[in-house]
Parts: C-alpha cells; sequence; structure tokens
C-alpha cells in the first residue's frame, strides 16, 4: 500500500470566491497561513501594548487588557482548529480502502 505525504493534498484543496469580481482560487494552505500569521501579528500587538504599559508610555490598562484577551482567545480557537484537524486527519486514516 502506498501512503502519499498530506502537504500536496492540501495544497491541492481550493477554496473558489463566491465574488464574481474574484475568480481566483485560494488554497487552504494560503488561508491556513494567513490565519496563524492574524494571531501571530495580534499576539505581537499584545506584548507591545505590555511593554508599554510596563514602562509606562501608556497608562491605559484597558486596552492591554483587550489586546491580551484578543490574543489569548486567537490563541485557543487556533489550537481547537489545529485539533479538529487532527482528528479528521487520524479518522480518514482510519478507514479502510
Amino acid at each position: 500500500m502506498n501512503v502519499k505525504a498530506i502537504s500536496p493534498a492540501i495544497e491541492s484543496i481550493s477554496i473558489h470566491s463566491t465574488d464574481n469580481n474574484n475568480k481566483e482560487a485560494v488554497s487552504f494552505k494560503d488561508v491556513l497561513m494567513g490565519e496563524i500569521n492574524k494571531v501571530s501579528e495580534l499576539e505581537k500587538q499584545s506584548d507591545a501594548l505590555t511593554a508599554d504599559f510596563i514602562s509606562g508610555k501608556t497608562d491605559n490598562i484597558h486596552s492591554v487588557l483587550i489586546a491580551a484577551e484578543k490574543a489569548s482567545i486567537a490563541f485557543e480557537l487556533m489550537i481547537a482548529i489545529r485539533d479538529k484537524v487532527l482528528d479528521a486527519y487520524n479518522e480518514i486514516m482510519r478507514m479502510q480502502v
């Protein structure tokens, strides 16, 4: 039995836009990497606001806490999605062909 790597399969999956003006296909990999980059940016913004608050450059604790909570929720969502994708992959691998 020949088992192929999952990377080519992920790259071949494409999401088609329903917008009539935008007919290009976006790969699943690009969508996933874009969302991971957004989570990373939220964490960087949270770190920057925290550092500004600690150094005394800002005294707005509310914006610091909101940014930290946004980053935390985004990270938890990313982990939940990762777990669901791994569960789906494992379920596919358990299927008998």
